[in-house]
């Protein structure tokens, strides 16, 4: 585009525009003026807003490792998780996909857990995987031992890695931490060696969800309770799923509620009023992430490198999570939760081909989904499906394979 003055010329390649939504696509007149006059394009320039698909990795905040930049043609993503600065990506395939910052081979995914996969952590430098036999593999630094799993550790369900530690839980609902003890975090109190149904790992804490939706947690605790993220709240029950920060804890109720407690010095622990409707949680170093049913996500805490800014027109997420000065989202299939009369209407995709409706009774963990029978009718801009008018209540998705 030329922008002409009575002295010289300036051409200029592109104009950026800020904050563009979908609803910003169309035909625009592009015009030019100064003192003598104006010009106007001819033909009009064309908007074209991309929304972004399923499976579509979404970073932002700090980038000076590489992090907020996601592999190029990644399909198939299932999940995600942050470490300090880098980032691992799991594929329904079973296999693993990592970015950013490597200084100590953290990303450098070794062959052992390069297929069949079934879970992740990834802490401060290292990285956890969870083999779909019950082994575990680590890798990346391992300055406290953070990345020597215990010999003969098999039957695991579930990982975690904290900064220097790491946690797995076993079949048997038991707990075994390993790495760096500083703070008693990697010695797993007697009240969790059993029925424990989630683990999650901080800096120097380690917590436990159990199978009745309480919470034990261990390792740091300071006196007065102005920074214990080791120390759950009284009372505290009905939890569905947990995450450790830096030096704060959060929970998710099964009434789509929040808890935080811990080091709030930049707002990590302050949930916002009114946040309801939370499908699940993420805690990075000083702030913390929600993803809500209906696919968009809050952010609160620690700002400085835009960790804590929504991208504008982020939905669809389906997965998140929190590095220490970035933030992580995966878009995935529409999910929709409904209390069912005589029929639900999706309104998205416009076209049914290749999709299929699946159902749950519940969204508790682990949620368990099944082919929902009934026939597409495509409509005027949206598909429905006709469902039972009787019966137990029930969730549903849209899901394209």
């Amino acid at each position: 585009m030329n922008h002409a003055r009575p002295t010289c010329a300036i051409t200029y390649d592109a104009v950026f525009i800020s904050s563009v939504q979908l609803s910003d696509a169309g035909n625009y007149d592009v015009v030019v003026s100064n003192g003598f006059g104006s010009v106007t394009s001819a033909p009009p320039a064309v908007l074209t807003v991309n929304a972004v698909t399923p499976g579509t990795i979404v970073a932002w905040g700090r980038s000076f490792e590489g992090q907020i930049t996601a592999p190029l043609g990644v399909a198939g993503i299932a999940t995600i998780v942050a470490g300090r600065n880098h980032n691992l990506a799991l594929r329904t395939d079973g296999t693993v996909v990592a970015w950013g910052d490597n200084n100590q081979g953290q990303t450098t995914v070794p062959i052992a857990a390069q297929s069949g996969v079934a879970a992740f952590a990834a802490g401060y430098a290292h990285s956890v995987a969870l083999k779909s036999n019950g082994t575990v593999v680590a890798w990346g630094y391992d300055n406290s031992g953070q990345s020597t799993v215990p010999v003969g550790l098999a039957g695991v369900v579930a990982v975690a890695a904290g900064v220097y530690h790491s946690v797995a839980l076993k079949s048997d609902g038991t707990v075994v931490a390993w790495g760096n003890n500083g703070f008693g975090q990697t010695t797993v109190p007697i009240a969790v060696q059993g029925g424990v149904a989630a683990i999650a790992a901080g800096n120097v804490h380690t917590v436990a969800l159990k199978s009745n939706g309480t919470v034990v947690a261990w390792g740091m605790v300071y006196s007065g309770n102005t920074y214990s993220p080791a120390s759950a709240p009284d009372g505290l029950s009905d939890v569905a799923k947990i995450a450790a920060g830096y030096g704060h804890t959060v929970v998710l109720k099964n009434s789509g509620t929040v808890v935080a407690w811990g080091d709030n010095a930049s707002g990590q622990t302050t949930v916002p009023a009114g946040l309801t409707g939370v499908r699940t949680v993420s805690a990075g170093y000083y702030h913390t992430v929600a993803a809500k049913n209906d696919g968009t996500v809050v952010v609160w805490g620690q700002n400085n490198y835009g960790q804590a800014t929504t991208p504008v027109g982020l939905f669809g997420v389906t997965a998140i999570a929190a590095g220490e000065y970035h933030t992580v989202a995966l878009i995935g299939p529409l999910i929709l939760t409904a209390l069912m009369d005589n029929s639900l209407t999706l309104l998205w995709p416009t076209a049914a081909t290749g999709f299929r409706v699946e159902s749950a009774l519940s969204l508790a963990p682990p949620v368990l989904w099944s082919n929902e029978a009934g026939s597409f009718q495509t409509n005027a801009g949206s598909v429905s499906i006709a469902l039972p008018i009787s019966g137990a209540r029930k969730f549903y998705r849209l899901v394209k394979p």
